[in-house]
């Protein structure tokens, strides 16, 4: 019930944002603005982790299979995510004084660790052996997506052609170019 209406809530805020802007509430730096959207975002995400741990609590360990999935699916995108946080630097989510990030995995996808967080939580689903866990698991997809909505407006008015120069290459999330430029990297 709380991961539903912490998610419900936050696709309203940054709903609302995308309709009215001069509200400023999203990116915010500081202040309420942020501390409500990264509170709500907490909520969503601790309750979907407490209620799959309570899941498997009340439903039984069952098939290691789902584990075997699951975890690694988990670890390796949360994993990522954390690196590409530590690579673009705290300091320049909000740009600050590194300039617009393009390289490494900002190479592939415009929005890495957003892609990497939501396959974390689907890991989470899979190890948690539950549909409805699952089904939680697609609430990141659609908040990932407010959240691009909003930033890119507020990035074109910080980077200017540079940051619209730079949505001509890599995709949002990820498509097939970024498969191809995986692969490409490989083997080179």
């Amino acid at each position: 019930m709380f991961a539903c209406g912490s998610a419900q809530l936050l696709g309203g805020y940054f709903s609302l944002n995308l309709r009215l802007l001069r509200l400023g509430l999203w990116p915010s730096a500081k202040g309420w603005r942020h501390h409500t959207a990264f509170g709500l975002f907490r909520l969503f995400c601790g309750a979907t982790v407490v209620f799959a741990l309570f899941e498997v609590c009340v439903n039984g360990w069952g098939h290691w299979v789902r584990y075997a999935l699951g975890v690694p699916i988990m670890v390796l995108s949360f994993g990522v995510t954390l690196w590409g946080y530590r690579f673009l630097g705290l300091d320049n989510t909000y740009y600050e004084s590194d300039g617009l990030v393009t390289g490494d995995m900002y190479a592939y996808s415009r929005n890495p660790q957003y892609v990497t967080s939501a396959l974390a939580t689907v890991g989470l689903g899979v190890a948690s052996g539950t549909w409805i866990t699952l089904a939680l698991a697609v609430a990141p997809f659609v908040i990932y997506f407010l959240f691009v909505l909003n930033e890119e407006r507020w990035l074109l008015q910080g980077y200017g052609r540079a940051f619209q120069d730079y949505m001509q290459s890599p995709p949002r999330f990820v498509d097939e170019r970024s498969l191809m430029r995986v692969r490409d990297a490989i083997l080179d």
